[in-house]
C-alpha cells in the first residue's frame, strides 16, 4: 500500500504537510558534497504521538523516514536518501525544564543553542557549546551527533553532557534511558543521572529511532579571563598544549589558525543566516590575515562559583610558568585587534563568528577527525601535500584544533572552501584528503556522506555487527535508509 499525503495528514493535521516543489527542492540537498535526493513530502509534527504515529505507519506501507530538527547538520545526514518522508520536529522547541538546583534541563529537538543559551544565561547558567556550530542549529541533534564542545579537555566536560534521554524506536515504542525508565519526572529522586546505553544512538543519523527528549547538564556561566599565545607551526602548538593540559590549566583550549582567526575577527562579514551562503569580497580580511601570527592559541582560565578570583590567579600564574618556560610570549589581547579578549569572552558562550568564514566562498567541505596528539604536525602536512598537488591553495584552509581529554588526543577540523562552480573539482580534492588522512591514522567518527563507505569498509566485523542490530531493530529499514554501513 502507498502511503499517500491524506494519511500522514490524517495525523499531523491538514497544512501540516508540503509535497511542492519548492519545498520538497528546499529539503533535497545542503552545503555538503552529499548528493541531491527529494523527499516525497515534509511533515512538521507537533509532538512524539505524532511521531510514533508516522512510524508506525511508514512500517505498514514500507516508507522511509527522514528525522529533521533544524537542517543545520551540513553534512547531509538529513538528506532523504531514498525520498519517502521528511519527519520535520523544528516546530517542538521547548525547553521543558530547568533545574537550578540539580543543574541540567530538558530539551526538544527543536530547541537551538541561540535559544537555549539566552535562556540560560539569562539565569546565570550556561551550555557547553561546540566551536563554529550554527546559532539555529538544534542542540539535541548536535549532541546526539557528537559536536566536540570547546570544554572538552576534561573528563567532566567533554564525555558526560547526556543524561536522560527519550527516544522513538524504529517500530514507533517510545523508550527511555537513565532513570527516565522508571516513570515519571527524568531521574526520580535521585536526578538526572548519566548513563551508556544513549551511545547506540550517538552519530547514527537516524537510522535507529528518533530523539524527542533530552536531559543535559548545565553549570554556572564563570568568570573568566583570556589569554592568547603566537605560534609557528602546530607541533609547536602540540607541545605546548600537552603541558598546559597536563597541568589541567584552562578550561576552553583552542587553536586558530590565521585564516579562521581573521574570518572571526573581520568586521566586513556577518554570520550567515543559510548555508552555503553567497560570497562577499572583503580586503579587510585579506589584510588582517596578513597580520596575524601563523597560529593562535586561546585559552581562557575560568573561575568557579566559589573563590572565583583565587582560582583564575594561581592558574593564570601557571599558564605563564609554562609559557616562559617554553621561551614563548603570552599575550592578553592580540596585536592590531581592539578589544580580542572581550571578543573571546563573548565566543565562549556563543562561539559562531567562526561561521564568517562561509562569507570567503560560499560552500565550505571540512575534513573533521580525530588523533593523538603526537600526529597532528604529520597528518596536516599530509593533507597540505594533497592540497598542494591538486592545485588548492594552502593559504585558503581555514583549521580548528581543539585538546580532548586533557591532550590525550585531539579534534581537527580542516576547511576547503568552494564556490558554486568550483565546487566538483574541491570535492575531488577533498575526498582525496579524507581517504590520505585515513590511511595514516586519523579517526573520522562522524562517518557521513563519502565518507560512510572509506569508514565501514575499513572495519568489516564492525559494519557486520551493526548490519545485524540494524535488522534486529529495524527490521523494515525504514529508518533513514542508506546512511552509515545500511546501504542495503
Amino acid at each position: 500500500m502507498a502511503l499517500q499525503k491524506s494519511d500522514i495528514e490524517a495525523i499531523v493535521g491538514a497544512g501540516n504537510v508540503a509535497d511542492d516543489d519548492a519545498t520538497i527542492a528546499a529539503f533535497s540537498s545542503d552545503q555538503s558534497a552529499v548528493a541531491p535526493r527529494r523527499p516525497d513530502m515534509v511533515a512538521y509534527v507537533a509532538g512524539v504521538e505524532q511521531i510514533q504515529k508516522i512510524v508506525r505507519l511508514a512500517n505498514d506501507t514500507l516508507t522511509p523516514v527522514t528525522p529533521y530538527s533544524s537542517g543545520l547538520n551540513l553534512h547531509g545526514a538529513a538528506i532523504a536518501g531514498q525520498g519517502g518522508i521528511i519527519i520535520n520536529m523544528c516546530r517542538m522547541n521547548k525547553i521543558l525544564a530547568l533545574d537550578e538546583n540539580n543543574w541540567y534541563v530538558i530539551i526538544e529537538p527543536g530547541v537551538t543553542y541561540e535559544q537555549l543559551q539566552n535562556h540560560l544565561a539569562a539565569k546565570g547558567y550556561r551550555i557547553m557549546v561546540p566551536f563554529g556550530v550554527p546559532p539555529a542549529r538544534s542542540v539535541l541533534t548536535s549532541y546526539l551527533e557528537r559536536d566536540p564542545v570547546m570544554a572538552a579537555p576534561s573528563f567532566e566536560h567533554g564525555n558526560f553532557l547526556i543524561m536522560d534521554t527519550e527516544i522513538v524506536l524504529p517500530n514507533g515504542v517510545l523508550f527511555k534511558t537513565g532513570n527516565w525508565t522508571s516513570g515519571g519526572d527524568p531521574g526520580a529522586p535521585a536526578g538526572p543521572i548519566r548513563n551508556s546505553l544513549f551511545r547506540m544512538w550517538t552519530a547514527a543519523q537516524g537510522t535507529l529511532g528518533i530523539m524527542t527528549k533530552m536531559v543535559l547538564q548545565i553549570e554556572p556561566v564563570p568568570e573568566r579571563k583570556i589569554f592568547f599565545v603566537p605560534l609557528t607551526t602546530a607541533g609547536s602548538a602540540a607541545t605546548l598544549i600537552k603541558q598546559i593540559q597536563y597541568r589541567e590549566i584552562g578550561t576552553e583550549c583552542l587553536l586558530l589558525n590565521n585564516f579562521n582567526l581573521a574570518a572571526m575577527l573581520n568586521d566586513d562579514w556577518t554570520v550567515p543566516g543559510k548555508f552555503p551562503a553567497a560570497p562577499v569580497p572583503s580586503e579587510g580580511f585579506s589584510a588582517l590575515r596578513g597580520l596575524l601570527p601563523p597560529w593562535m592559541l586561546i585559552v581562557s582560565v575560568n573561575g568557579l562559583p566559589r573563590r572565583s578570583a583565587e582560582k583564575i590567579a594561581y592558574e593564570q600564574e601557571a599558564l605563564r610558568q609554562v609559557c616562559d618556560e617554553a621561551n614563548i610570549e603570552l599575550m592578553e589581547t592580540i596585536p592590531h585587534v581592539s578589544g580580542a579578549a572581550k571578543i573571546f569572552e563573548s565566543e565562549m558562550l556563543r562561539p559562531w563568528s567562526v561561521l564568517k568564514k562561509f562569507n570567503f566562498k560560499g560552500h565550505v567541505r571540512d575534513l573533521s577527525f580525530k588523533c593523538p596528539i603526537n600526529k597532528i604536525d604529520e597528518l596536516i602536512d599530509i593533507a597540505s601535500k594533497i592540497l598542494l598537488k591538486n592545485g588548492y591553495p594552502q593559504s585558503n584552509a581555514g583549521v580548528y584544533i581543539l585538546p580532548l581529554e586533557r591532550a590525550r588526543a585531539l579534534h581537527c577540523e580542516i576547511d576547503l572552501h568552494c564556490t558554486d562552480a568550483e565546487a566538483a573539482a574541491v570535492n575531488a580534492v577533498w575526498l582525496k584528503a579524507s581517504e590520505a588522512l585515513m590511511n595514516a591514522g586519523a579517526y573520522f567518527d562522524r562517518p557521513y556522506g563519502p565518507w560512510a563507505p572509506m569508514v565501514y569498509g575499513r572495519a568489516a566485523a564492525y559494519s557486520t555487527m551493526l548490519r545485524k542490530l540494524k535488522m534486529e531493530t529495524d527490521p523494515n529499514n525504514i529508518m533513514n535508509p542508506g546512511k552509515l554501513c545500511f546501504t542495503n
